[in-house]
């Protein structure tokens, strides 16, 4: 398993990098701009959002939340509106700082969009990828206490995984990216036509996308394939409908 682990990640970072250097080299993308994507992104949703998480869901040591049990409708809605929420709003802080600095570009939307999206799939992909690489490498220990150190359900997690499911991590990583990218256009013309609808409309595909993986999480939809398939068909229908309507010919 270990092995379908490490294609992955290679995959992904080669992705990453090859999206980046061809964005740079075609629509010259400015780099501060992506970092800048990268760093609002980690404090939106990796500080500023957790916060709020911690404050309203009051998660158990083990990361259990009592809304999810209790009341998962509940929790599918809150959780979709604040990822919604903090990304978008943050993308609308960065290109309205942006437009006091000097005129908006087009690029300036993409290299947004790769450094909000790379920095994610990095921290959340990635990441995800390296703990599972950790958790098999302890389960092919020739000690098995340290297997016997892993919660009960976190084992039956990993053991019932499949190489499939490992790429399809993989896959759904590289839809966030793409997204991620698109969402960055619609707050982009936003702030550059001061058409609000634009903004309003970006807050709700953002947490239209997150629908499905929050049911999957709840448990209510529990094939993985039918929810890589969902944003499949709807990053798709994303794509077209990014370009048909805010650059119509």
């Amino acid at each position: 398993m270990k092995i379908h682990v490490i294609i992955t990640m290679i995959a992904l970072f080669v992705i990453l990098i090859a999206a980046i250097w061809f964005s740079k080299k075609k629509y010259k993308i400015n780099l501060s701009v992506l970092g800048l994507g990268a760093v609002a992104f980690f404090v939106s949703s990796q500080v500023l959002e957790k916060i709020v998480h911690l404050i309203v869901l009051h998660p158990q040591k083990d990361g259990t939340v009592s809304l999810m049990t209790g009341n998962p409708l509940l929790y599918v809605i809150y959780g979709i509106c604040m990822a919604a929420l903090f990304e978008e709003t943050a993308r609308l802080v960065f290109f309205k700082w942006l437009e006091k600095k000097r005129a908006l570009e087009d690029s300036d939307a993409l290299a947004y969009g790769l450094g909000h999206g790379g920095l994610e799939l990095l921290y959340l992909g990635m990441g995800s990828l390296i703990s599972l690489l950790i958790l098999f490498s302890l389960l092919e220990s020739s000690n098995p206490d340290l297997a016997n150190l892993l919660p009960k359900n976190t084992l039956e997690t990993v053991q019932s995984l499949s190489g499939w499911q490992v790429y399809l991590l993989g896959v759904e990583r590289v839809l966030a990216l793409v997204m991620q990218i698109g969402l960055s256009f619609w707050v982009y013309q936003a702030v550059r036509q001061k058409n609000w609808i634009y903004l309003v409309t970006a807050y709700g595909l953002h947490a239209f996308f997150d629908l499905a993986p929050s049911l999957s999480q709840v448990g209510w939809i529990s094939n993985p394939l039918l929810v890589e398939g969902l944003l499949a068909v709807e990053v798709v229908l994303f794509v077209y409908f990014t370009k048909t309507i805010l650059y119509k010919k």
